[in-house]
Formats: C-alpha cells, structure tokens, sequence
C-alpha cells in the first residue's frame, strides 16, 4: 500500500519559507494537479510549470505563515492524498 509520501514528496532545500513539492507520484497532468490542489486539497499553491518545463509534476509552497496554517494545509493534503 502506498503512503502519501510515495506520492508526494518535500524536497530538501535552501531556502527557509518555500517548500518543493515532487507530486509526479499521484500520476496527474499539470492541470490535473492543479484542480487536485485546489479542490480536493483546498491549497492554492504555485504550480511547478511556472517556472519552466522542468516544473511539470511540482507544486510550490509558501511556508513564511503561522505553524498553525502549515499545520493546517498538511492535515488537508495528507486526507487528500491518503
């Protein structure tokens, strides 16, 4: 049985407040994905292809918020996911 994290993976990175996420796991086009994040997930995130071809499968995250609301976004992305 997979686990969210086979189909959705953080990447290590240097920066502090934004997030890459690897979602090519779940198996969606870039629309799809899109669609899957906003109504499934309820997260509006910026989506990978914005920056190039090599986006495509990637969603990115803003983590310069409250704990409270990346709390909030992971507990929605993991019951979509999951």
């Amino acid at each position: 049985m997979n686990s969210a994290t086979d189909k959705v993976r953080v990447l290590p990175a240097d920066s502090l407040y934004l997030a890459w996420m690897d979602c090519r796991g779940l198996g969606l086009d870039a629309e799809a994905l899109d669609k899957f994040m906003l109504t499934k997930a309820r997260l509006w995130l910026d989506k990978g292809q914005k920056f190039g071809t090599e986006g495509h499968g990637y969603m990115r995250a803003n983590l310069g918020c409250p704990r409270s609301t990346v709390d909030e976004a992971l507990s929605r992305l993991l019951s979509a996911v999951g």
